[in-house]
């Protein structure tokens, strides 16, 4: 008999198919377990992030270089290096297709300010585009597919195998039960990189901590600063506050973008006070 996920993980460590495809059968089989979020996160890296929405840090690349287009002087021109930190939105297909040269230029969407040879600055008319080495976007290529892996290794450890691609009850209760490293991505896009979220107490990042793998005893010490951040006069607010930010401090690496809602929270719980 063959396993879905099995099939699926043999794949994505063999690594002959695209990545679009590993996402279309990851698809496939998020549909049949019912798992929504796995579902819509691979919508986004198969469709690419709209407009107002900030994707995840894995798809964050750096820029090499600046040219401008010079039709005087023969086109397209090097303006200078230039490294600046962005993130790239556009559908998985077009990320691989990036990542096979040797690099790519784009549009810069406002023009940036450049030096003539006398050092004067000035906002040049002339059009613009950044230079990024295609090593870049092989670094997102590598964050979707260790992703992908993960997924697929917490289903098999669940039990969820998927043989001749049919899932049965069990399985599917199981994978609705259970809390995937994958679901961090669209979670942490969802809730804590939209500001729009008020994040008040711990109850506004408990999933957050579990998503990020934070240990029980770990989550239980942060709850309990922040209980006594509510009730704690303020002198003594400044050492609970520094006692957060340890904590904070001890588990960024797991948490990632994640920190910041943790900040949040805390700051939150003295207000509520």
């Amino acid at each position: 008999m063959s396993s879905a996920v099995h099939n699926l993980q043999k794949a994505i460590v063999e690594g002959k198919q695209s990545l679009t495809h590993l996402l279309r059968q990851t698809k496939l089989i998020a549909a049949k377990l019912n798992l929504e979020d796995v579902e819509r996160w691979v919508d986004l890296e198969l469709n690419g992030y709209p407009e107002g929405t900030d994707p995840p840090e894995y798809r964050r690349f750096s820029t090499h270089s600046l040219e401008i287009h010079n039709p005087y002087q023969g086109g397209w021109q090097f303006a200078g290096n230039l490294n600046i930190s962005l993130k790239a939105p556009q559908p998985i297909a077009e990320i691989e297709r990036f990542s096979q040269g040797d690099s790519i230029g784009f549009p810069v969407a406002k023009n940036l300010p450049i030096q003539d040879v006398l050092g004067t600055s000035l906002l040049t008319n002339m059009p613009q585009r950044f230079i990024v080495a295609g090593s870049q976007y092989k670094r997102i290529i590598e964050g979707v597919t260790d992703a992908l892996l993960r997924w697929t290794t917490e289903l098999e450890k669940g039990g969820i195998k998927g043989e001749d691609m049919d899932f049965d009850e069990k399985e599917k209760q199981s994978a609705t039960n259970q809390v995937f490293n994958i679901q961090k991505f669209t979670g942490i896009l969802g809730n804590v990189q939209n500001s729009q979220v008020a994040l008040y107490d711990y109850s506004s990042v408990s999933q957050l901590l579990v998503d990020h793998q934070i240990p029980k005893q770990d989550r239980r010490e942060l709850e309990d600063i922040m209980d006594e951040l509510k009730e704690a006069p303020p002198e003594k607010r400044p050492s609970l506050l520094a006692r957060a930010e340890k904590w904070i401090v001890k588990h960024k690496e797991l948490l990632g973008a994640g920190a910041e809602a943790v900040g949040k929270a805390v700051g939150a719980a003295i207000g509520k006070h």
